[in-house]
């Protein structure tokens, strides 16, 4: 079973990466407010909003992963194979 711990901690690595994304956004839509949207700051701008959707979607999936896999173990199945029942050895 999962404990509060795992959950606050996983979830403390997610905010991790998305408190600097949000400050990009909010500096990048601050500067085109002021009008200052030059071709080298978009094509930066594009660049660095890749990479953070690239890491988000990674930790994102990663964080679904390791939920479903606890609800599987919660039920005493093998999350890698939950259509399979567990042997009644153990």
């Amino acid at each position: 079973m999962a404990t509060t711990e795992d959950v606050q901690r996983r979830l403390k690595r997610v905010l991790y990466w998305t408190f600097p994304i949000t400050v990009a956004m909010l500096v990048s839509s601050i500067l085109s407010i002021l009008g200052i949207d030059s071709e080298p700051w978009r094509w930066t701008r594009t660049i660095l909003f890749a990479i953070a959707a690239v890491v988000m979607i990674v930790l994102i999936t990663r964080f679904s992963l390791w939920q479903r896999d606890e609800y599987w173990r919660e039920r005493g199945r093998d999350p890698k194979h939950p259509e399979r029942f567990p042997s009644d050895d153990a």
